[in-house]
């Protein structure tokens, strides 16, 4: 239906292509200070610049053609007897995620919000093998960033050969209720696509483990065991020896890299 031109459509057209534009400098500013790698994994992002320039041209039409006199258009937005107060309370849901992200100035993420916080010990991802011959020869096993998953992968498929190698792994501290004094986790965030499917993957560590600081990180070295838990067998490390350690400046692991 046509309809004639009022400043509360006129408004309400504004409003949009001003949100739409600032959803598009959010993601801007997410790509300038490196902080969308916590939220989307790597290979998710070009997927985000097609996003944000779109975002940016429909909100720039948006406010270039916000004054047309009449248009076709059957929506409540278009109701010139919307009221200033009803048009506030729309726009609100969506600039107060704006005017909190542009205003808080600490973007790091409360790990205690985070889903999937137990640390996943059963299963594992389709990831290229690590060769096991190699890895029975070799008189330590080294698990590091670019070989997480995998070696994971490879020690659960081929546990019984690796029983009683020496092994070394960087990772912080996670512990569960149903762990006792001499049981910890060294573990590591896997992100596969967002941060709403982050998961906890990582190994059970036996041993003098009872003063290891909470999400504080180290570098565990011990002998890989094969023991229960929860009715599962499952690689245990031994811990022999432990270091104190930085958080690495990428915490987070991406599926989506292997």
């Amino acid at each position: 239906m046509k309809i004639k031109w009022s400043p509360t459509w006129q408004l309400a057209n504004e409003l949009q292509g001003i949100v739409l534009i600032g959803f598009s400098l959010l993601i801007f500013k997410l790509m300038v200070t490196g902080e969308v790698v916590r939220l989307v994994a790597p290979k998710m992002v070009p997927l985000l610049y097609i996003t944000m320039a779109l975002l940016f041209l429909l909100g720039f039409f948006r406010l270039l053609n916000s004054n047309l006199k009449g248009a076709d258009c059957d929506c409540d937005v278009c109701d010139e007897n919307a009221s200033l107060m009803n048009l506030t309370f729309s726009y609100l849901l969506f600039f107060s995620p704006l005017f909190l992200f542009f205003t808080q100035q600490d973007m790091s993420i409360n790990k205690s919000i985070l889903p999937n916080t137990q640390f996943e010990h059963g299963q594992t991802f389709s990831v290229s093998q690590v060769n096991n011959e190699a890895a029975n020869d070799e008189d330590m096993i080294a698990i590091e960033d670019d070989n997480y998953l995998q070696t994971m992968d490879m020690i659960n498929t081929n546990l019984d050969n690796l029983v009683g190698k020496e092994i070394m792994i960087t990772g912080f501290i996670h512990r569960e209720e149903s762990f006792t004094d001499k049981q910890a986790v060294i573990a590591r965030y896997v992100m596969t696509h967002c941060i709403a499917d982050l998961g906890l993957y990582g190994y059970l560590i036996e041993g003098e483990v009872n003063e290891l600081q909470n999400e504080q990180w180290y570098v565990i070295k011990g002998k890989l065991e094969k023991k229960e838990y929860e009715g599962q067998l499952m690689p245990v490390i031994k811990v022999e020896k432990v270091e104190v350690t930085e958080e690495p400046e990428e915490e987070y692991l991406y599926a989506l890299d292997y």
